[in-house]
């Protein structure tokens, strides 16, 4: 049974003369019996128009439904992710700007993709000058269980004041109207914010980059937007020489816990040359914002970080998943995927690659309710330069069981380097496991438990050539492959 399903994208998302090649998913929201993607057409130049496709749980279509015309969306400067409604519904915000007045708008999106556009009751000419345009990282939003919405941006008038930086908070009821506001000034930070909801889910926590360090600032602010509590210095990874610029964070509003998750940049911060980038997601309690856990993945995305963003999903019974590229190419392209399945302190549960031909750039990452996940990609055949896009599927039994995974393409062990020299390393999830190598005449080389998610063996005591490596698991082999040592 094959349990991994590519939901290639085909002409729905094929608008007037734009070329399919163009086109981008970007962002998967969930629901129990279907799933909403927001399309982008060409999302790195010429943006154009913006549509919401809602599919089955198998990727038929059900509803398309346009957000913008091209003339339209030239003059957007700022989308909002799409946010979940206390009625069940999705929410998203978006800046408009003419003659250089910046104006909000909320769309609420119903279950069959029919929406309302509201204007909000705000303008400002603050983002822009000759110098700096809107710059979307600096902005976010929150809905808060009353149906309320806070906005968050620096205002360029006040945007690194002697030093320092200024935040402005607003907020709107559900008819749009400005109930709150707030310029709060003199913080330290550089350029780049997450605004997240508080546990209560009626205010809003900004969380900043400590001035370029590896910690974090965390400023909670109630509903009135007072702010109710400072946490200053927090790790946001226990590591050395990592790089917090890219870092995505995210509230599981069901516990109340943020979890981070960010790539480990060594050799550009003076650490291990030999360890190019990966993963390090971590947990922050709920009330006091405090480091509670945190664990490695895997990738080794380029410096922009891309297929980290929105790449952390919860499901009902507060799973965490995260997603990452592996095995570069190139400077911009990765080959293969790693995605993780871990419980809400970040214990993994399930760990899994995917290989094939192909390059995969990862959009982002949607944990569908009842367990499992989608991860939305654009991928590229090497041999053919052949470009499209596809939905991945993955049940959560495919991160749970080996022959589950096994009959959805997936490993649940992996060898790298390969081809390697002295250094062969085995990394693997899987519990009560040991690995066993064997040279091409059966014998076996090599037998070790496993103690960690990263076996490390030293093979310089054996001549080069081909052997074989094998992953056990409860006595039963889980995973096997050829290792080249040159």
């Amino acid at each position: 049974m094959k349990t991994l399903r590519f939901l290639t994208s085909l002409a729905i998302f094929f608008i007037g003369s734009i070329s399919a090649q163009a086109q981008e998913l970007i962002e998967i929201v969930n629901s129990p019996n279907s799933w909403v993607n927001k399309t982008i057409v060409d999302q790195n130049s010429n943006v154009t128009e913006i549509q919401f496709v809602r599919m089955t749980d198998e990727g038929e279509e059900l509803a398309s439904q346009q957000l913008f015309s091209t003339e339209e969306y030239a003059e957007v400067v700022w989308i909002s992710p799409l946010q979940r409604l206390p009625n069940g519904n999705l929410m998203l915000c978006y800046a408009k700007r003419v003659t250089d007045i910046a104006t909000f708008y909320r769309v609420d999106l119903n279950d069959d993709l029919s929406f309302s556009v509201l204007q909000l009751d705000w303008e400002t000419d603050d983002y822009y000058d000759s110098d700096r345009t809107f710059y979307p990282y600096n902005t976010g939003v929150v809905v808060n269980k009353d149906g309320n919405v806070i906005i968050t941006y620096p205002p360029h008038s006040q945007y690194h004041l002697n030093g320092t930086e200024a935040m402005q908070f607003l907020k709107f009821d559900a008819e749009g109207l400005l109930v709150g506001q707030r310029l709060m000034e003199g913080f330290r930070g550089q350029d780049r914010h997450h605004t997240l909801p508080t546990p209560d889910s009626l205010g809003c926590r900004i969380i900043l980059r400590n001035n370029g360090s590896p910690k974090l600032d965390c400023h909670t602010l109630d509903a009135d937007l007072n702010t109710i509590a400072i946490k200053e210095n927090v790790e946001e990874l226990s590591w050395p020489y990592q790089s917090c610029r890219f870092a995505y964070l995210k509230t599981n509003t069901a516990n109340g816990k943020t979890y981070s998750i960010n790539t480990i940049n060594y050799p550009a911060y003076g650490g291990n040359p030999a360890i190019v980038e990966d993963i390090m997601m971590s947990v922050f309690d709920a009330e006091n914002f405090r480091q509670l856990n945190y664990t490695w993945g895997l990738t080794t995305q380029g410096e922009d970080n891309g297929g980290i963003r929105q790449s952390i999903g919860f499901d009902n019974e507060n799973r965490v998943y995260m997603a990452g590229e592996m095995d570069r190419v190139n400077e911009f392209f990765n080959r293969n995927l790693y995605i993780a399945c871990l419980d809400e302190n970040l214990n993994k549960l399930g760990e899994i690659y995917h290989v094939d031909d192909y390059v995969y750039m990862i959009k982002s990452l949607g944990a569908c309710p009842e367990g499992g996940c989608l991860v939305s990609c654009h991928k590229i055949l090497e041999a053919t330069n052949e470009a499209g896009n596809c939905l991945i599927k993955i049940p959560k039994q495919t991160f749970l069981n080996i022959d589950e995974a096994h009959d959805a393409g997936f490993a649940v062990a992996i060898a790298y380097p390969n081809p390697g020299k002295d250094v062969l390393n085995i990394r693997t999830a899987l519990q009560n496991a040991h690995i066993e190598i064997y040279n091409l005449s059966g014998k076996l080389v090599h037998n070790q438990e496993i103690t960690d998610n990263i076996t490390t063996i030293y093979m310089s005591h054996l001549p080069s050539g081909t052997y074989i490596w094998k992953v056990l698991a409860n006595g039963k082999e889980a995973e096997s492959g050829k290792w080249i040592k040159q």
